[in-house]
């Protein structure tokens, strides 16, 4: 989406939408957006992300828009990303990623690769790989100045990387809270290195 309100004063300063968030509830009221469930266990677990960005980011003084799957109206952001976890069929055929809607989002992507690929061990799949990372339905519905981003923080179908990724669901709120303050420049939060 075009900036729609250049120069106008930013609403929130970043918005966190959990993936799959609310669902199976909310497609009856936001049948517009094709109702899909996630993989096994996402709805779980995304919440638990976003939650825990969202508590830091405001301890740090930012206004944070933080929404299920479906939410109704637009926003004007500095940030926003979309949290969600990979599944495939068969297994361990897939792994982090990240889509964006347009190309002055790449730099922002690049960015929160270098972060996660400090740590996360199990490689990335090609930005905008699937046209569900390319064309996300909320896309529409935010305008976000510096990066919308959705984020497939790793393949929740594979063994191993559930395994990796289950007990780090709160530190990977963390990490995603540091990359954002950065990114928007406010806040300063703090970086909280590798999962201890």
């Amino acid at each position: 989406m075009l900036h729609l309100l250049l120069g106008a004063t930013l609403a929130y300063d970043v918005l966190i939408s959990a993936g799959h968030e609310g669902r199976p509830a909310s497609c009856a009221r936001f049948p517009q957006h094709r109702c899909n469930l996630g993989a096994q266990g996402e709805r779980a677990w995304t919440p638990i992300v976003a939650d825990s960005a969202t508590q830091i980011l405001r301890r740090y003084g930012l206004t944070v828009a933080r929404l299920p799957a479906d939410f109704a109206g637009t926003y004007r952001v500095a940030a926003a990303v979309f949290i969600h976890f990979d599944g495939s069929n068969p297994p361990c055929r897939s792994s982090a990623s990240i889509g964006y809607p347009h190309a002055r989002d790449l730099a922002a992507a690049r960015s929160w690769r270098a972060l996660y690929a400090r740590y996360w061990p199990f490689g990335f799949q090609p930005d905008n790989f699937t046209a569900g990372l390319r064309e996300y339905y909320a896309y529409r519905q935010v305008d976000a100045r510096d990066a919308g981003l959705v984020l497939e923080l790793g393949e929740i179908t594979c063994p191993a990387q559930h395994a990796w990724l289950a007990p780090r669901l709160n530190w990977e709120g963390a990490l995603l809270a540091y990359y954002l303050s950065k990114l928007i420049g406010k806040g300063a939060v703090p970086d909280p290195g590798a999962f201890r």
